[in-house]
């Protein structure tokens, strides 16, 4: 079976897992359920981990660790990835605890469309720097929350070349990527992340191979 197969199979888990999490969310009393809840779906699908799940309610913090605090209002970052056969896939979606208001479904707004650009620009052979620029171009003054890179290579490691950053003279080529902007911002009243990511192949086509939606979900 090659890559995009497995990647695909792998992806398909991914879309499961949120749909569940979704449907399941009031049975979720922290971080750390949600976290038990993937692995008992990855373990029906014979599947493992691409990399520890990030669960994370109302902090800034890029890779946060789960904890046993009581889910609250706010945004709420799922980093989920599914290894099958070798193949990782890479998801992020952010859902809203409660109600959004206009400022927090304008910052989400923010980051999708981001995303959603950036993803439109894709080519074999477009600079990672060109790429990464413009994603700081698109969050205007919000992209001084933005710290990480825009993208990277997926492969047997969830993480691999080539890298989508500012920083990079690596250019995008065929195979599997990760387009992921992401804003996080902490101060005296708030904290808070929202990031968007999804698999991508690369070829003749681009093709987004996970499908959960990205509009903001509240639950």
């Amino acid at each position: 079976m090659d890559q995009k197969k497995r990647a695909i199979l792998a992806c398909k888990v991914n879309d499961l897992i949120f749909e569940g999490i979704v449907k399941n969310f009031k049975t979720f009393k922290t971080e750390k359920d949600i976290v038990a809840y993937i692995g008992k779906i990855l373990k029906k699908h014979g599947m493992t981990n691409s990399y520890p799940p990030i669960v994370a309610n109302n902090t800034s913090v890029i890779h946060a660790k789960p904890r046993d605090k009581k889910l609250a209002r706010g945004f709420l970052v799922l980093d989920i990835g599914a290894k099958y056969r070798g193949m990782c896939s890479d998801m992020t979606r952010t859902l809203f605890i409660g109600k959004a208001n206009v400022r927090e479904k304008t910052l989400y707004k923010l980051v999708k469309d981001c995303q959603s650009k950036c993803i439109k620009k894709l080519k074999i052979g477009i600079s990672c720097k060109e790429l990464h620029e413009y994603s700081i171009r698109l969050l205007g003054k919000y992209a001084k929350y933005f710290p990480h890179a825009l993208g990277h290579g997926i492969g047997s490691k969830v993480h691999r070349k080539p890298r989508i950053s500012y920083k990079s003279n690596e250019v995008v080529k065929e195979g599997i990527i990760a387009i992921e902007p992401g804003i996080y911002i902490k101060n005296n009243r708030e904290e808070f992340g929202i990031r968007i990511e999804d698999t991508i192949c690369i070829g003749n086509n681009i093709e987004i191979l996970t499908k959960f939606p990205k509009k903001l979900i509240e639950v």
